[in-house]
């Protein structure tokens, strides 16, 4: 049985960081780094993520199989971008999420009887 091949920390440190950069510096927008479950993990693995502010619904960036920036748009498909194009990441982030707006929760049909 073949291993899946993953990135070093290191690595992956220095990526995430420059994804973080180029949000900085191409929108003035901070990303954290947090670790998460995306739907290209196993069991109860968690892999490293960009978190968006709120105004972009606290969206989470993540690397697929080391090479592809994977997140959700409004509607819940993923939407992949190549690792290196990360100019292409900040605009299509922007793009799908600026200005998110939960849906509101829904409210049970009550009956008031007095």
């Amino acid at each position: 049985m073949e291993k899946r091949q993953q990135p070093t920390t290191a690595i992956q440190n220095s990526t995430f960081s420059e994804a973080r950069d180029a949000f900085i510096s191409a929108r003035g927008l901070v990303f954290t780094c947090e670790w998460r479950r995306f739907p290209w993990t196993f069991g109860a693995d968690v892999e490293p993520a960009l978190i968006g502010p709120s105004y972009l619904g606290h969206v989470a960036i993540g690397l697929k199989n080391g090479w592809r920036w994977g997140y959700q748009d409004r509607d819940g498909r993923w939407r992949y971008v190549q690792r290196d194009r990360l100019d292409v990441l900040v605009e299509s982030v922007i793009e799908d999420r600026a200005g998110f707006t939960p849906p509101l929760p829904r409210r049970s049909q009550r009956r008031g009887g007095a």
